[in-house]
């Protein structure tokens, strides 16, 4: 992103492709040190450089440990990761065999008119109507089908949902020059992905306590 960014007024936000188009390198794991103190103290047993580290590289470890807010829907769904720019998150996203859904949570008063979104092949764009600065202006990290995806807002929390063109492939990330998911986290969705998966082919059984041995096989081609 680039330099001068406030994601939190949508009125003053800077953006530019130019950054868009340098992808992060994956962020450092938490010591274990540091992961172990979290879990068991609920941060309270962590340095402040330690505090700083999970924040910004892994808030969800972040946010079990209290050390920063989830959004009511989050608490009840684990599975939504988030990105975080400067300590503050701008949007959770999560992912299954045919969808990317990515959740905002809008200033107040925002209602679903003043929105100006597209939703392209290759492309997400969110602002406000009559503003030329946007929210959000990135590559998607896959393609999608434009023709099956949509957004709306519920409960003051803008939720969209792009379908991939690429059915059981699983992707790093949301949007492209945003922090990719770790192994560890990729093998997660990976195996959410299969186990949804082998439901559809085989409906009336179920895999929701289904494992894998060793590495998780790549859903698209299995």
């Amino acid at each position: 992103m680039s330099k001068g960014i406030d994601y939190s007024k949508w009125d003053n936000i800077e953006d530019s492709d130019e950054e868009d188009e340098k992808p992060k390198q994956p962020a450092a794991r938490p010591p274990a040190a540091a992961a172990t103190a979290a879990e068991e103290g609920g941060g309270q047993k962590l340095t402040e450089a330690q505090k700083k580290e999970l924040i910004e590289n892994h808030p969800e470890v972040a946010a079990k440990a209290g050390l920063m807010p989830q959004t009511q829907k989050n608490k009840k769904d684990s599975k939504r990761k988030q990105y975080l720019h400067q300590g503050q998150m701008i949007y959770e996203w999560e992912q299954g065999l045919d969808e990317i859904n990515i959740y905002i949570q809008p200033p107040p008063g925002i209602t679903a008119q003043m929105f100006d979104i597209e939703i392209k092949a290759d492309h997400l764009m969110v602002g406000i109507k009559g503003n030329p600065e946007r929210y959000l202006n990135h590559t998607t990290w896959g393609r999608v089908k434009c023709s099956e995806s949509f957004w709306t807002l519920e409960d003051s929390e803008l939720h969209l949902t792009m379908t991939k063109l690429d059915k059981g492939t699983p992707w790093d990330a949301a949007l492209q020059g945003h922090e990719p998911l770790d192994p560890l986290a990729k093998q997660e969705i990976r195996g959410d992905i299969m186990r949804e998966r082998f439901a559809e082919e085989h409906p009336g059984f179920d895999f929701s306590n289904a494992t894998f041995n060793g590495n998780v096989p790549d859903p698209s081609k299995f």
